[in-house]
């Protein structure tokens, strides 16, 4: 029986657990996890609130490891380490040669997937005095070698794991079951198209109910990573003397990013021969955004023609955007534009929150408090 068999019978997700279990294993507790592993940034809680509460939940680390350069002199690094990780590697990157474990949302440097795991596992359970049992999302159709490989990483992390498809965890992680009884309350689980548009890859999922099957789940890698790319590109074409690396365009982008018609008023500061000078980028943000849009909505259609004959008209009302790429100005509006002018009868598509919200972490977190002990993949 596969990881993801195992993971879908009998999942009762309304007999929740508390968070550190009743049962002693080992004589130590057992601490339930829900992580949003990201290609660049990832997210764990061990709480959650309301969806729509304004309380502040989870703890978001930037996926990358920091090896020191050569001949790095003693005292340079903090506590002159060995490795470094998250934003203490972000904050020491001259120093440092940065890795990203993952690429597309799946493990591509096993030894600094570890590392890096064992270094959530250290943030979440730092004097180790408990049985650390994670919820992993990964991307919707990752195949058997990625969950194997993404285990082989959590061993020495964690003592548990499951792995989920990372829609099917936003949906959940959305879902306010405070509302559930309320004739006005539109269920994200009931009947709904979430497309999960990350860093690696842009997921598409069908989630009516139950636990998706494979025909229900899509995922391409084009997604925050491939317009960073087509950002760099354009701006080099357009100012050949630009010169920058991929994380400020990375920063640009999440700055001014927006579909539709072009637009301007993006003014960077870049350096040209050592000296700062100001460039008008709106054109190349939209120009790379708009690649995203169509990409997303060629998908949307083959994902939106698996889908019952029954379920169909009431499923394109019901389309939730989510993940870092939903913050793109006007994506709703403009792929439900292009939806309707399509043909398609009155679709809505809607972002799970304005603001970035752990809707992944969270979702993982409600699996593992409903999960019985016989579900986990014990390491």
């Amino acid at each position: 029986m596969s990881d993801l068999t195992k993971e879908k019978d009998n999942l009762n997700l309304d007999d929740e657990k508390s968070i550190d279990d009743a049962n002693n294993l080992g004589g130590k507790k057992r601490l339930l996890v829900g992580l949003d592993l990201g290609t660049i940034e990832s997210c764990f809680v061990t709480k959650y609130g309301l969806v729509d509460s304004d309380q502040s939940i989870g703890t978001i680390v930037p996926t990358v490891v920091g090896y020191p350069e050569d001949g790095i002199l003693a005292g340079i690094l903090p506590g002159n380490s060995s490795m470094l990780h998250g934003i203490e590697a972000i904050e020491n990157e001259l120093h440092l040669r940065i890795v990203h474990p993952l690429s597309d949302g799946v493990v591509c440097d096993l030894e600094a997937t570890k590392s890096f795991l064992k270094y959530i596992r250290g943030k979440i359970d730092p004097e180790s005095n408990h049985e650390v049992f994670c919820v992993i999302g990964v991307p919707a159709v990752a195949d058997e070698e990625a969950k194997e490989n993404l285990k082989e990483a959590s061993r020495g992390a964690f003592d548990g794991v499951l792995f989920i498809p990372e829609p099917f965890l936003a949906a959940l992680g959305m879902r306010n079951e405070e509302k559930l009884n309320d004739p006005d309350y539109k269920d994200p689980v009931s009947n709904s198209l979430f497309v999960d548009i990350g860093a690696g890859t842009t997921d598409f999922c069908i989630v009516q109910g139950y636990f998706p099957k494979q025909e229900d789940l899509l995922s391409i890698p084009f997604a925050g990573n491939e317009v960073d790319v087509l950002l760099d590109k354009e701006i080099r074409e357009a100012f050949p003397e630009v010169d920058v690396p991929l994380s400020m365009i990375r920063k640009y982008k999440e700055s001014y990013s927006y579909v539709g018609e072009s637009e301007s008023g993006a003014r960077v500061k870049v350096p040209i021969d050592g000296k700062p000078r100001k460039i008008e980028i709106g054109k190349q943000v939209g120009n790379a955004c708009n690649e995203l849009l169509k990409e997303i909505f060629e998908s949307i259609k083959k994902v939106i023609a698996m889908a019952s004959p029954q379920s169909v008209f009431s499923l394109l009302q019901n389309i939730i955007l989510t993940g870092g790429g939903s913050r793109i100005r006007n994506i709703d509006q403009e792929l439900q534009r292009l939806l309707s002018d399509d043909g398609y009868e009155d679709p809505e598509v809607v972002l799970s929150s304005k603001e970035l919200k752990p809707f992944v972490a969270m979702g993982a977190l409600k699996v593992a408090k409903a999960a019985r002990d016989d579900q986990w993949v014990r390491l």
